[in-house]
């Protein structure tokens, strides 16, 4: 606990650029009574250099201003822990620094840094971005993970210690929305899929879909392109991102949610797996042993390992809506007992580094 009270002081290092991760996290650890204060990396990183520096870690001006200011604020404010979000920016003679100065010192990262070792087939700059961050992994007191595959990797590359943290889903964003008459017109759909685009093939899954005469809907970036799509690009247009409110009402609006897992990031689950039950709507996701462990197949969640299999579920839970809101109800109870809500999951953090 903090040496002048007994509320924990945790200061958060990261973009802070996407409410889901740092902003809705420090909520999340706020509601527990935790102390919560933000030092933001992007205010460094601006112009063309600091964009560069940004997207390469080399030892430039802006990352060295980064590096100083962390010791500044960190030597003010004396937290208890310090949670560095995805530092791919933080050197190892700063947490050295940081050490000396009796500061506990954790990260997160929800990407796979260890990806372009496994596969290799990642964005060039990948290669490069994670250079410091493998570097720092044994200086950090604890280190968290998205998936389990980087606890172990990280282990292997002299970490003390590794554990899960699971992504979560946020209730105030995540949640049941009844929609007007324009909105069921603009968000209505058989099947559902909100997402990027990533080349592992499902835009065969989503050819299959519409090859059975499924309404489907496709709500994601400009990697929906007609050069992925080919004949199918005009059908699903427009392809734009749902945020904000947008996205709880483009998963209200299907009678079956879509959840592909990334296989750049070698995915078991996705945070989409808690988003969607959360709104109260069925998830068909790819079969995982993970996803089988967390939720019970054909009760809570619906799986399936092939386009033909994809296929026969769609067609069953649309022939069958009894059936499928029954799931959709279950899953939706599921992820409030797990505890994947996002308060649950900073008190699980919270606790875990009390251990």
């Amino acid at each position: 606990m903090n040496r002048n009270s007994d509320k924990l002081k945790v200061l958060i290092v990261g973009s802070w650029r996407w409410p889901q991760y740092e902003q809705a996290f420090a909520k999340g650890m706020q509601e527990h009574g935790v102390n919560v204060i933000a030092l933001r990396t992007a205010p460094f990183f601006t112009g063309s250099t600091g964009r560069l520096q940004l997207k390469i870690p080399f030892l430039g001006p802006a990352m060295m201003r980064h590096n100083r200011q962390i010791i500044e604020v960190a030597d003010a404010q004396r937290p208890d822990w310090i949670l560095f979000w995805r530092p791919t920016h933080i050197l190892p003679g700063t947490l050295r620094r940081l050490k000396t100065l009796g500061l506990c010192l954790a990260s997160y990262n929800n990407d796979d840094p260890f990806g372009p070792q496994a596969h290799g087939n990642v964005p060039w700059h990948h290669h490069l971005l994670w250079h410091w961050y493998i570097k720092c992994l044994p200086t950090f007191d604890r280190n968290f993970f998205y998936r389990r595959v980087n606890c172990d990797e990280a282990l292997a590359k002299g970490a003390r210690r590794a554990d899960v943290m699971l992504p979560y889903f946020i209730p105030k964003k995540d949640r049941p929305v009844e929609l007007n008459s324009s909105e069921k017109a603009k968000y209505g759909a058989d099947v559902t899929f909100v997402g990027h685009y990533e080349p592992d093939g499902r835009e065969k899954s989503i050819r299959a879909l519409i090859g059975a005469s499924v309404k489907l809907k496709i709500w994601g970036g400009h990697y929906w392109s007609r050069k992925v799509l080919g004949d199918l690009y005009g059908r699903l247009q427009p392809i734009v991102p749902a945020e904000g409110d947008d996205y709880a009402k483009a998963l209200c609006g299907a009678k079956i949610c879509l959840a592909f897992l990334s296989k750049l990031n070698r995915d078991t689950y996705t945070r989409r797996c808690f988003e969607i039950p959360a709104c109260g709507r069925l998830m068909l996701a790819e079969r995982t042993s993970d996803l089988t462990q967390m939720f019970k197949e054909d009760e809570e969640a619906c799986f399936f390992s092939s386009d033909e299999e994809l296929v026969q579920k769609v067609r069953w839970l649309l022939e069958n809506p009894k059936e499928r809101e029954r799931i959709a109800e279950a899953g939706m109870r599921r992820v409030w007992a797990d505890g994947h809500d996002v308060e649950s999951r900073a008190e699980q953090f919270i606790n875990n580094l009390q251990l």
